[in-house]
């Protein structure tokens, strides 16, 4: 089963046709048509179809067949090769599930944009430039873009960086239910969507089996993670959001609201309620004059707190100590794990950056971290000295003499 393939249409041009540009919506009743039968497309394509002018798209050479019966509501449509002998070369196939999901999703942003969607669009074909990751769905009318994968890893780090250098443009980033993790170490990619979009966005498919295409078969879960002692400890999942993909749209602006309220405003509820609740039980441990090890593992406490009481938040001054200690180890775990990362490509083994490393300045009014390589030993400092630097519109990583400058991250 296949979503997509090279189409040569009767002028012998080539281009990549997906199964979902045959799609038409009824909105009225939740029904979606799968494949508009009476359109100039569809029966050019049938027709290519029968004259073996569709093509695999993964290089195998194979000819794939257009399936799609009469019934435009009850039947699965998809492309498969042809006369359903697989070709012994092709190592290219999706399942239902993707298959469904990447049709719900378009269906809504066609529902929630009311504009005429891209199909996995390469940057360079928007700016011209060199950059080689794609958008999933891409309107240009609003400038935005979602990325999505049905495994979370597929989306790598590398590209929600690429991705994000791309002028002031929105992009969302998805991927399937069986990647939301409750607690546990969460997946670097993880981390870095939320880093980008502020939450993890999770797609739920109810039987992706099913004849039928119903856009209330799509669930859409927001979920943000935090460290169960704010910087320390294993990461939590606190559920913000969970509903019918409907209840969901895009604004003018790109942004994802929920009924009509920035999904961003759900969010930092759910995140004070919290930061609220742990801050409670600390002091009430406290109080009982209870010794808890999860004490030892609080933000910062010998910079950020009064030694004599270090769950006291009543007083001003303290609690912007706490808050500007919290910002300042933030900034450092990302640029850690954006070294990590930019050196995994290097090393053969593991390289674990040391936060102590990292010291924050500010230049031009931006906060910034500098990595001294004079400041650390010779084998480490050699090992980051093989770093890939990067200059884009807002973030950049330089080096001056022995100095790493990373700006724009914060």
């Amino acid at each position: 089963m296949k979503t997509e393939c090279i189409y040569v249409d009767d002028d012998r041009q080539e281009r990549i046709l997906y199964i979902d540009e045959l799609v038409t919506v009824e909105y009225s009743n939740d029904e979606i048509h799968y494949m508009n039968n009476d359109s100039r497309l569809f029966r050019e394509v049938r027709r290519a179809s029968r004259e073996h002018r569709l093509f695999c798209t993964c290089g195998c050479g194979g000819n794939l067949q257009l399936v799609a019966g009469d019934k435009s509501t009850t039947t699965h449509r998809f492309f498969r090769n042809y006369m359903d002998t697989a070709n012994a070369n092709c190592c290219y196939d999706e399942s239902p599930l993707t298959q469904k999901s990447k049709i719900l999703l378009r269906t809504w942003l066609n529902q929630s944009l009311q504009r005429d969607l891209l199909n996995d669009i390469p940057i360079a074909e928007i700016d011209k430039g060199n950059r080689r990751y794609e958008l999933t769905y891409y309107a240009q009318a609003y400038d935005f873009g979602l990325v999505y994968a049905n495994e979370a890893k597929n989306i790598p780090f590398e590209k929600i960086q690429e991705l994000d250098e791309y002028r002031e443009m929105h992009i969302l980033y998805l991927s399937d239910i069986h990647n939301l993790l409750q607690s546990g170490q969460l997946p670097v990619h993880q981390i870095d969507m939320q880093d980008k979009q502020g939450f993890c966005l999770f797609l739920k498919i109810a039987d992706p089996e099913k004849e039928e295409y119903l856009l209330s078969d799509a669930t859409l879960i927001c979920t943000y993670y935090i460290r169960e002692y704010l910087d320390h400890g294993i990461w939590i999942g606190l559920p913000v959001l969970e509903d019918n993909i409907t209840a969901f749209s895009i604004s003018p602006q790109g942004a994802l609201r929920y009924k009509g309220e920035s999904v961003d405003t759900f969010r930092d509820t759910v995140k004070e309620q919290y930061i609220a609740q742990l801050h409670a039980q600390l002091q009430e441990e406290a109080m009982r004059g209870t010794t808890d090890p999860a004490d030892e593992f609080l933000p910062d406490q010998s910079e950020c707190r009064p030694p004599a009481d270090p769950y006291h938040t009543a007083s001003t001054t303290t609690s912007q100590q706490s808050d500007d200690c919290r910002k300042q180890n933030a900034l450092k775990s990302t640029v850690k794990r954006i070294i990590e990362k930019r050196l995994e490509k290097y090393n053969d083994i593991l390289f674990e950056v040391d936060i102590d490393w990292l010291e924050e300045t500010v230049i031009d009014g931006c906060r910034c971290i500098v990595l001294d390589l004079d400041s650390i030993d010779a084998q480490n400092a050699e090992i980051l000295s093989q770093m890939q630097l990067y200059t884009g519109a807002r973030k950049s990583i330089t080096r001056t003499n022995r100095q790493i400058l990373f700006i724009g991250y914060d």
